[in-house]
């Protein structure tokens, strides 16, 4: 008994092997081409000094942020560095600076990239609701010397209340203003007189909200501020009752009336609000300029620092 023996189809034989011949060389030429290409990169790389650099991670816009999230570190050899190239140390001087024209994925990041060139821009450094504000205080008062730009302060106020129609000037009072304020600059200025004489004051500049900025200004024209330095883990708010000259003698809070009003003595939204428990007469109208808020409180947020970048 004779098998039919079966037909094989040259053609779709033939068709196969040159599927698979042509697959195999695309794959073979694909494998050499990568293998040559690392090679030549690691080549490269021995014989070229490459430089960190700061490139943007994404396509950015004018008028962007330039942050941690929008740039990353590259190694690039250096005969095709910019000389005026970003490097990641330098990074904190143009971190919150603002674009001025848009950059693509991978391009290195240059000094005319940025709104400040580089230079050092202070309001990029305020978050969004917080005000910065310059108070003078005398060398006394402001702990000349010691204060320091991430310090936190207590601002303590003194000046005598409005008097009654018909009465005499009450005894100056002081009372705390505000609790833990960030510092952000300080400066030293000396003050020529008129008979020649010099007298030294300083300069501190807070980081605030707008609500607290209203009541420094009012008790800057309605008496005199003391900055007092306090430990930054210190957290407790400024409990001192108002005081007088009478008071301190005889060892007893302030007595200016009978009725009484309470009234919130804030600082920086942060929780640190002291409770005045003060009697109503000269000084209600006094305090109430001074503390009382003019909207809600905004959040306090310390001074921003520069976040590394990868």
């Amino acid at each position: 008994m004779r098998f039919a023996r079966p037909q094989i189809n040259t053609h779709w034989l033939l068709l196969g092997v040159a599927i698979a011949l042509g697959a195999g060389a695309v794959y073979l030429s694909n494998h050499l081409i990568h293998s040559r290409l690392a090679q030549l990169e690691e080549e490269s790389r021995r014989g070229r000094e490459m430089v960190r650099v700061v490139v943007a991670k994404r396509d950015l816009d004018r008028g962007e942020p330039i942050s941690a999230d929008a740039m990353a570190v590259r190694e690039v050899p250096k005969e095709f560095v910019h000389q005026s190239a970003v490097m990641p140390g330098q990074f904190g001087d143009f971190e919150r600076q603002r674009l001025t024209v848009p950059i693509k994925r991978g391009e290195v990041l240059l000094p005319m990239h940025a709104e400040g060139g580089g230079r050092y821009v202070f309001s990029a450094t305020l978050k969004k609701g917080l005000r910065a504000m310059t108070v003078e205080v005398d060398s006394v008062n402001s702990i000349s010397g010691m204060l320091k730009p991430g310090d936190f302060i207590d601002l303590i106020y003194s000046g005598r209340p409005a008097a009654a129609q018909g009465t005499a000037r009450d005894d100056e009072l002081t009372l705390p203003l505000l609790s833990k304020v960030p510092v952000l600059a300080t400066d030293q200025r000396v003050n020529r007189r008129d008979d020649g004489s010099e007298s030294a004051y300083s300069t501190i500049t807070l980081e605030v909200s707008p609500e607290e900025a209203d009541r420094i200004i009012v008790a800057r024209a309605a008496g005199r501020l003391t900055a007092l330095l306090r430990n930054p883990d210190d957290t407790d708010p400024n409990h001192t009752p108002v005081m007088s000259g009478a008071s301190l003698i005889s060892q007893r809070p302030a007595q200016v009336g009978d009725r009484r009003v309470e009234f919130i003595v804030g600082g920086q939204g942060s929780g640190l609000a002291n409770v005045i428990d003060a009697k109503v007469s000269g000084l209600a109208p006094l305090l109430k300029g001074l503390l009382e808020p003019a909207g809600p409180s905004v959040p306090a947020a310390g001074r921003p620092a520069a976040t590394a970048i990868r």
